[in-house]
Parts: C-alpha cells; structure tokens; sequence
C-alpha cells in the first residue's frame, strides 16, 4: 500500500527527543497549518534530515501522512539566513505562542504568512527585536479571533508585510496593543 507524499515549506517551532534517536517536531507547514509529525533516527549521526530539522528552520519538509501524526520523509534547507541571539528569542517566543493557540491540521496561509515575513526581517538585523515580536504576536492573534482590529490597529493587525510606517505606528501604540495582546489570551485562557 503506497502512500502519498506532501512536499511543502515548513518553519520547525519546535521538537522533542522521543527514544533514542527519534524525535517529534512543531511544524507549521504553508499547505497543512500545524501539525506535528516525527522523524525516525533524525538524532543519528549519519541521518540526512538532521541538519535541516533544527528548532526555528526554514525547511522544505515531505510528509506522509500516518494514523494521527504526520511523518517527515524529507527536508532540505532553503538558504535563509540563520537567527542567533535576540531574534532566535524573539522567533522562539512567538513560535511557543503559534503551538499553544493555533489549532492543529487547520490551514492558515495568513498566519504561515505573517510568521515567514517576521523571520525574514528578524534575519535582517534592522530592527528591534521586540517591536517584530509584539507586531507579529498581535497579527497572528487577530487572524485566529484572538484579538479585534480596531480603527487605531487598522494596516497593523490585518497586514503580513512589514515597513516602516508599520513600526511607527506599532510605536505609537505598543502600550495598548501589548494590553490588549495579554487581555487577549487571558480570556481566551490558554
């Protein structure tokens, strides 16, 4: 019996050690939203997967889908840049918040979206870590119901691109939108 393979973009946002070489990762994927899928001996020293599946990657994964979990069966590294120090932070902070409120197997080209511009301007080094982080936690909020777009929000929250009137308005703003970002998961009690 075949099965089908899926070939999509993937960013890794998270993994965990299962036995003794394998491990379970957080993908979120372009074609499948979140899902969590493992890969077999990806721990090993001669795996070919190993490199490509690091915490915060950026790889094109193939998946087979299994009974109830996912199965990587390939990635390869798409060449973005490698984050380190305050950005790797900020990246990781969101991807903890992408685990505990997305759904999973739920598609969402707009949060995959929002999350790939965030860790391609985290990867330029141009601006401050926090403000991409803050603006990027308030627009994935916004897109799973989380939080509303006011009129003062309006071009922050409801846009994925990042520019410099985004972060002056994020500026004027971030007092509120980050009461707002923590009134919002404290209703939603996650």
């Amino acid at each position: 019996m075949s099965h089908a393979v899926h070939t999509t973009h993937a960013l890794v946002l998270g993994s965990a050690y299962v036995q003794d070489a394998d491990r379970l990762f957080w993908l979120l994927t372009e074609d499948f939203g979140l899902i969590f899928a493992s890969a077999k001996s990806v721990r090993e020293e001669t795996s070919k997967l190993r490199y490509s599946l690091q915490d915060l990657a950026q790889p094109r994964v193939s998946l087979v889908r299994g009974r109830g979990l996912w199965r990587l069966t390939g990635a390869e590294e798409n060449n973005t840049a490698k984050l380190n120090g305050e950005e790797a932070q900020a990246l990781g902070r969101i991807a903890a918040l992408v685990r505990r409120v997305m759904p999973t197997d739920d598609t969402n080209h707009e949060v995959f979206s929002i999350l790939n511009n965030a860790r391609i301007e985290l990867s330029k080094r141009t601006r401050d870590p926090q403000a991409v982080e803050y603006i990027t936690v308030a627009r994935v909020l916004y897109q799973l119901g989380y939080l509303s777009c006011t009129d003062e929000y309006r071009g922050l929250v409801d846009s994925i691109n990042f520019d410099s009137a985004i972060f002056t308005q994020a500026e004027k703003l971030s007092g509120k939108l980050i009461h707002d970002i923590n009134a919002g998961l404290t209703e939603s009690q996650l």
